[in-house]
């Protein structure tokens, strides 16, 4: 880990990286290429960079994998900062037919924390295929989040109500996105904006206590007070509702375009096509393997 942090002030000081960070606070708008940086070079780059000055960024790679190799490697080199990846909806790229809530999660949570905190440098790393698609502005995503907390009384038809309508499916154990149970004064959620689900215990109609959970091992991870639910932005939201991630990004965002920059219009090009005859997706519920 020493060599690693060594190696990473070594491209943080190199006078060609200072150079294009100084021209981008000096001339913003502006365009800068990078030549000649081949496999991790570019995680180092794009690091060091940001330690000379932190900045909001949005990379752009070329593909799914290329997008999650550099979050990997960037998450190593950065730690503790405000990285996130934000991917497509879907099971597939570009193929529009089959939702991932897995991947509906992470999107909602990257959503989240950059609209949250927009004072923070956030990094946020993605491809063309989940680009294309809009999110739910955070005005409508606020409108629509449901709040519990402990010591509040809540109707339970009311609440099960509420959640088929958003697009939660009801089940014996939750074990993804999307998810809830219940088993007496137990209600079970995961819900589409959290990492793990809510486990909510009951004293007739009040809420006693609240804590998050493993699905795999049952075991609480963490107590808390209050929480909140939030929709299935695809099933839930018209696409009235829903913008651009470029409209949620602070104005001096820099944008990274990784690769050719003829191969990336090309796959905006193919989203783009394959979008006119979109299919209303399913949930992964219904795949079959």
């Amino acid at each position: 880990m020493k060599n690693l942090e060594q190696l990473l002030q070594i491209y943080a000081n190199d006078k060609r990286g200072k150079e294009a960070v100084e021209s981008l606070i000096r001339e913003r708008p502006t365009n800068i290429r990078f030549t000649g940086i081949v496999g991790a070079q570019e995680s180092f780059v794009l690091s060091g960079a940001y330690l000379v000055h932190p900045h909001r960024m949005l990379y752009v790679a070329e593909t799914k994998e290329a997008a999650a190799y550099l979050y990997h490697n960037i998450g190593n080199l950065l730690p503790g900062k405000p990285t996130w990846f934000f991917p497509d909806s879907y099971r597939r790229p570009g193929v529009y037919d089959r939702l991932d809530n897995n991947q509906v999660l992470q999107r909602t949570e990257t959503i989240n924390k950059i609209t949250s905190s927009p004072q923070l440098a956030h990094i946020v790393i993605s491809y063309p295929e989940a680009l294309v698609e809009k999110v739910v502005s955070p005005q409508v995503l606020e409108d629509n989040r449901i709040s519990l907390k402990i010591g509040e009384e809540v109707d339970l038809d009311f609440l099960v109500e509420i959640l088929i309508e958003y697009g939660f499916d009801h089940v014996d154990f939750v074990y993804e996105p999307g998810q809830f149970s219940l088993r007496g004064g137990i209600f079970d959620l995961f819900s589409f904006g959290n990492e793990w689900p809510y486990r909510i215990e009951l004293f007739d109609e009040e809420i006693e206590s609240i804590r998050t959970f493993n699905p795999i091992s049952q075991l609480s991870l963490k107590n808390i007070s209050s929480l909140a639910i939030v929709p299935n932005i695809n099933r839930k939201f018209e696409a009235a509702e829903k913008v651009s991630l470029f409209k949620l990004l602070p104005e001096d965002t820099v944008v990274v375009i990784g690769g050719s920059d003829q191969f990336m219009l090309d796959r905006l090009q193919g989203c783009f096509e394959a979008c006119q005859q979109l299919p209303k997706a399913k949930p992964d519920e219904d795949v079959q393997d």
